[in-house]
């Protein structure tokens, strides 16, 4: 576990390295700083967004892992694909931060966050399964945290082809994300109690 925790604070404090303070000539004018900073907006925005979804599979990764108790060597090398996916993640942070007017940098951001979400999945449909890895996990809760965790890379999947319609839409795609959860949580909640 501490290993995993070394990897997501690596990943979340690789998320602000590009965001850089503005290089000013001596000339520079109180409207150009402005400017600059105007101009760090998408960055700032892409930052954001990245982190609390980071720092959100980061919480499920821990209480996932608080009932998984076991492990084998096809539950280790989940992770290590889970773990993957978190650490890419400031490339295409930084991509779309660069370039959030153009289709192909959501695409890229978008898969890249949807591949977070398939991992996780998989690392929780596995550890949790018959196999015997995680201790007191009933079905409800199994299809519980396996619902939640398909729910962003869906939003995510399908924000791409409303990025070719409309790339302003499709950037504030993930917010019904928050809805689904409820629903998720309205429709589990009292099937699911943890051990």
């Amino acid at each position: 576990m501490q290993f995993s925790d070394g990897v997501f604070t690596v990943a979340l404090t690789l998320l602000v390295v590009d965001l850089a303070v503005p290089s000013l000539g001596p000339a520079s004018t109180e409207a150009d700083l402005q400017r600059a900073l105007g101009d760090q907006v998408p960055n700032v925005l892409a930052f954001l967004l990245t982190f609390w979804v980071v720092a959100a599979y980061w919480l499920t990764h821990h209480r996932h892992f608080r009932l998984i108790h076991r492990y084998d060597g096809r539950l280790l090398l989940l992770n290590l694909v889970f773990l993957m996916t978190i650490v890419f993640i400031p490339w295409p942070t930084a991509v779309l931060g660069h370039f959030g007017g153009y289709v192909t940098a959501w695409v890229v951001y978008a898969l890249a966050m949807a591949a977070i979400g398939s991992a996780a999945t998989a690392l929780w449909w596995y550890g949790s399964g018959p196999h015997g890895l995680a201790d007191g996990v009933t079905p409800e809760l199994r299809r519980y945290y396996a619902v939640r965790a398909l729910i962003q890379p869906v939003m995510f999947v399908l924000s791409i082809p409303v990025a070719t319609v409309s790339l302003g839409i499709a950037q504030f795609c993930w917010v019904p994300m928050f809805g689904a959860l409820a629903l998720v949580n309205r429709l589990y909640g009292h099937q699911v109690t943890e051990p």
